[in-house]
Formats: C-alpha cells, structure tokens, sequence
C-alpha cells in the first residue's frame, strides 16, 4: 500500500528534522508515529482551558548551537523563538541564591557576592569548558568520533588535562575547587544530574562545561510544540506525509534489505528506506527481530544499558504567580523567567540518587523549575500561570510492591511540599494539576522505563560506542535500514543532531543523481 523513498519510525523531533532534510532534497517522505500527537518529548498542549503546558520536555539550549533552524527555515512556519537572561536560578533555603547570565562578568559579579575565591574559580572553569564545550559541539553535527580521536584532536600541552577532566566525577572537580553550595548545586544540576547520572560518578566531569551552554537558551512563543508544528508544517510542504494513531508493529526485510513498513492494524508501506527514530533495543529486538541479525550484534544491543527511570513530571495551573522568599521583590521576573535548579546541596543530590537506584522515591529529589508564562504571556489566562516540576532522580520501577498508579498524586504533593519550602503559600495557588509519572512517560511517549534518553549517557556509550559497537554512524547490517533519535551520537536532549547526522549519511549514501526533484 503506497510507495515512498523514505519511511521514518517515530516523529520524535529527531525523526522529524531527518525527515525536513530528506522530504527538501526531493525524497518522498512518509513519518509514521504510534502516538495520537507528534514530537515525542517535545509537546505542548492546553491541558486545561487557556493554559498551555509543555507536557515533557521544557527547555531549548542545544538546538541553537546547530544549523537545523536555518537550513530548515522554520522561521517561515511560524517558529519564533525570545532569548532568556539570567539563563539559570537557584534558590537557596537559607535566603541565598544563585544567578547565572549570559554574560560572563554579570555571573562572577553576583558570585562576589558571597565568595571571592569562588568567583575566581569560576572564571577559571568557564575559560577552560568553553574551549572544551566548542570542540563538543562541533563534534555533534557530524559523524561520531572514538576517543583516540578525541585525544588526536586535543593533542597539545592541555590534552592531558583535559582528559583528567572528561575521566573525573563532576563532585570531585567542584569540591576541589569551589567553597560554596551555591555555585557547585546548580552546576552539578545542568550536568550530570541532567542525564541521570550521580555527581560522584567517574566519567561525569565532562558535564560540567553544559550549564555554560544555558547561554544559548530560547524558547519558542507559544510552547516547546510550536518547534514541532513547524516541522512538521515545513515536511509537508515539501510533499512529505506523516500518519498518527499507528503503530508500527515490524520492519519488513526482504534479502537483507529493509523494504518497508507493517502497521499493527495489518497495512504495509513500502520504501527504499527505513530509519527508526525510536530507542534502539526496541529497533532490533522487537521491529526487525533477532533472525534478521548476526548473534553477536544482538548480543551487542541487549547490552546496552537504559537506567530505571530519571524523572517524573506534574504541571499545576495557578491563579497567581508565588514569589520566592530569597528573592521578594523580583523586577521584571528576572528570577522567574530563568531556568531553575532546586537541591540543598551536592550532598542532596547524591542522596537523591542513592534512594533512587534501591528503587525508591527519594525523600528530597531534585527539582527542575520553569514558570514560562513570565515570558510568553500566551501560555496562561491573564494574571495566572502555568508551573512544572521536574524531578531528579525517579525510578521507573518501584521497590517492594508499590505501582505508580496508585502513588503518583501522592508523590505529586510531596513535590509541591518541597517546593513551596523556596515559595511559600505556592499551594494555595494551584487550581489543577497534571500527573506524569515515570510509567506514564513509557506509556505515552514509547519510552524504555520512561528514560528520553534511550540509552544511558555513560561515558562508554557515548561517541563510537553509541548506542553499541558496530551501529554508531546511523547505518545497521540492514542495507536501507538506518538509525536515529536520542540513543545515538551526540545522545539526548532536544538538539535534533542525531536527526540531521542520520539524514546526511542516507542523502550521502544514495548521492544526489538518486534523489527525484533533488534540489
């Protein structure tokens, strides 16, 4: 049924830029997502009337380091995006906060403020991430590399030191050189504590360049959707067809070679192409089948390692906007318009973590904070607003006989407990809220334990290692069968690099003469 050059698994926002680059360089696309909605993580919707929430994912940093927006031109599918100053906040509960800016000068003045020797580190740690976090992303658009690679690319007198930082934990880099809570919580928050990972834990000291990154944040007018309502506006123009509501059920193989698509409800498509932008193990192991590969490979991908949940999330309407108790008078919302990282300490976060991985909830998880209708008043009725709490670290599976079912609204308000500690009388504004638990992310987005990241950002599944050894460059032993989305290079996060690299090796492979109305 039907005939396209390229059918694409999933409209991740991964699957759907490598969709925008093939449907523009004339290949007839087809995306086929099993959701009723596209974009996976990337969503916004009006849970409750007039307020608009982004449901999942909630912030934009690394897509603006990459070219997807440009080349796609998704400006002219309505995509706009306003620019976030101070970029990160951090309150404290003994009326201490930090504050992160765009420019450098701003933050070490604000650091002065409670530690000169800190602020003497900080601009010494800056100086030395920026060049690190410059050859990173010139490394995510672009095929992966190994890490003697890495190391050939640092050659030079401070490549040993470099690889000291990337091989070290983040705790034991912040300890040794800052005194305060207040710098190290919110740069271990947007580090390792971003993808999972425990501060203490070996391989983690590369994060610590990412909060540098929140230079870069911008969030799209009208939600984190409106990227995907452009792309997918942007593949339809360009002749491409994307279908909701159905689930692929297998990747048709003939001879070795992907040939298609096979839905549950029994239609096929066919293709000279396929790419799956779902996680990996699922790829394998459940739409192509162990038959259809070399037993060493799905030795390979069962491997892969895909930790037991990272968060949950629960969006609350309010009638007004709380106010911080280290901050009373906050002009302009400067406060409040910037991405917020909520833990007592380094030391917190760790605890947080141990409870996690017995499967527990921790007593006092992480949280990440955003209240986007300070700065797109389009998100929430007049005088009223939306707030997301974001956890660190949530287990997927839970310890004992416990079901997320029957206590997520419970753990929904201890979170709110928590964070009414910093904005007292936050409660009394809330007038509905939206569950997401760890469960409820693999059931609506197609999530391996509710984890976006599809694999673990591990250091050794991370580059060539990503998602496993011998299906990192995007292509599979399957000819026309290629890979995408957060489990492969650079990894998670809403980039869309994996997306474009995947598109570049497919237009490379089947060269321009190849290509009907090529550009």
């Amino acid at each position: 049924m039907g005939g396209y050059d390229v059918i694409i698994v999933g409209a991740g926002h991964n699957g759907l830029v490598a969709a925008g680059y093939l449907s523009k360089n004339g290949l007839r696309t087809l995306v086929v997502e099993k959701s009723h909605f596209p974009g996976g993580c990337v969503r916004t919707e009006e849970l409750f009337p007039g307020f608009k929430v982004n449901v999942y994912s909630f912030e934009q940093y690394l897509i603006h380091s990459t070219s997807i927006i440009s080349d796609l031109e998704l400006a002219k599918y309505g995509l706009r995006y306003y620019s976030v100053d101070p970029t990160i906040f951090s309150p404290f509960k003994d009326k201490n906060y930090m504050l992160f800016y765009r420019n450098l000068e701003k933050t070490i003045k604000h650091i002065e403020r409670f530690s000169k020797h800190d602020a003497i580190e900080y601009r010494k740690l800056a100086e030395e991430f920026d060049a690190l976090n410059e050859i990173l992303a010139g490394m995510s658009q672009g095929a992966p590399v190994s890490f003697f690679d890495l190391a050939e690319m640092l050659k030079g007198t401070e490549s040993d030191l470099l690889f000291q930082v990337i091989l070290s934990s983040a705790k034991e880099i912040l300890e040794e050189r800052f005194e305060t809570e207040y710098v190290k919580v919110p740069i271990a928050f947007l580090g390792p504590a971003a993808i999972g990972l425990p501060p203490s834990q070996k391989g983690t000291g590369w994060t610590l360049g990412w909060h540098l990154n929140a230079k870069m944040l911008a969030r799209p007018y009208g939600g984190s959707g409106t990227l995907i309502e452009a792309l997918v506006s942007m593949l339809k123009s360009n002749g491409g067809d994307i279908i909701l509501d159905a689930e692929v059920s297998k990747i048709s193989v003939r001879n070795n070679k992907a040939v298609g698509v096979e839905l549950s409800d029994s239609r096929k498509f066919e293709s000279r192409i396929v790419v799956a932008a779902c996680d990996p193990k699922q790829t394998f192991l459940r739409l192509l089948g162990e038959a259809n590969l070399d037993p060493g490979l799905v030795s390979e991908i069962k491997k892969i390692k895909i930790a037991n949940g990272i968060a949950m999330k629960v969006d609350y309407a309010l009638e007004d906007l709380p106010t911080y108790s280290c901050v009373p008078s906050d002009p302009g919302n400067e406060c409040h318009r910037a991405a917020t990282y909520i833990s007592p300490s380094l030391e917190s976060l760790e605890k947080a973590f141990d409870e996690y991985k017995y499967g527990n909830n921790p007593r006092e998880p992480g949280l990440m904070v955003a209240l986007h209708s300070t700065g797109d008043p389009s998100l929430a009725p007049r005088g009223k607003h939306v707030l997301s709490l974001e956890t660190r670290y949530t287990p997927f599976k839970l310890s004992g006989d416990l079901s997320w079912d029957e206590i997520k609204e419970q753990v929904a308000e201890s979170l709110l407990e928590i964070y009414s500690e910093y904005c007292p009388g936050v409660e009394k504004l809330v007038s509905k809220k939206y569950v997401a638990s760890p469960v409820d992310w693999e059931r609506e987005l197609n999530l391996p334990h509710g984890n976006f990241l599809h694999a673990d950002m591990s250091l050794d599944q991370l580059f060539n290692l990503r998602p496993a050894i011998g299906i990192s460059h995007y292509e599979t032993p399957i000819e026309g069968l290629f890979i995408t989305g957060a489990g492969t290079h650079p990894g998670g996060g809403v980039s869309g690099a994996p997306g474009y690299n995947a598109a570049q090796v497919i237009l490379g492979k089947i060269g321009k003469s190849e290509r009907p109305n090529s550009l």
